[in-house]
């Protein structure tokens, strides 16, 4: 975005064939979304410059989305398929590193509850939560996911929020480019919708 891009160097960049690209940004060009700027010199017909602007809003009620509870499944798409390719890579580099193998464990709780963990095989009476506590040691990847259902006050559920958000920027604070890897991060809350 706002950035002048060949047609090639921006199917390299999104990662799709030139085929697509050049389908993208005829539909792009229609609707006023891509211009082009100008031509790159080069041996033969010059290549076509195209650049979009630095920013511009799409409305969801234009899109092809079914309900706007898809908003953000359909926004966030990447990143989440991203997110959980890290973490499982990260969880096997765990595991191997102290010689286990990851499988689905299914166990019920003390509760009562049925719970499954991707974790390895845990030992007769061992703790189901033995790999995640071991994650936590300082040799391991900083790698964590969890999820939950909270049942909470409307004020406490604000608090969770604003400590999320706090969190974040405290950690935004410390980031470093010349740090030996980048991390993926993703906080959220949501009142809970019931399923369909």
């Amino acid at each position: 975005m706002g950035v002048e891009r060949s047609a090639q160097a921006a199917a390299r960049e999104a990662g799709v064939p030139l085929s697509t690209m050049t389908s993208r940004i005829r539909v792009f060009s229609r609707h006023g979304l891509l211009a082009r700027t100008g031509e790159q010199a080069r041996r033969g017909r010059p290549m076509p410059l195209y650049r979009a602007p630095r920013s511009l809003y799409v409305p969801f009620h234009v899109t092809p989305l079914v309900s706007d509870q898809l908003l953000s499944s359909a926004s966030f798409e990447f990143m989440q398929r991203r997110l959980m390719q890290s973490v499982g890579a990260a969880w096997v580099e765990a595991a191997e590193a102290r010689g286990w193998t990851l499988g689905l464990h299914v166990f019920r709780d003390a509760s009562g509850f049925v719970a499954q963990n991707v974790s390895p095989r845990p030992a007769p009476g061992e703790d189901p939560n033995v790999f995640f506590e071991d994650l936590l040691s300082a040799e391991q990847p900083a790698v964590w996911d969890t999820w939950g259902i909270f049942a909470l006050h409307h004020e406490a559920a604000k608090a969770f929020q604003r400590e999320l958000l706090a969190l974040k920027m405290r950690y935004a604070a410390l980031i470093d480019p010349s740090a030996s890897r980048s991390y993926i991060v993703r906080l959220a809350i949501a009142p809970l919708v019931e399923e369909e």
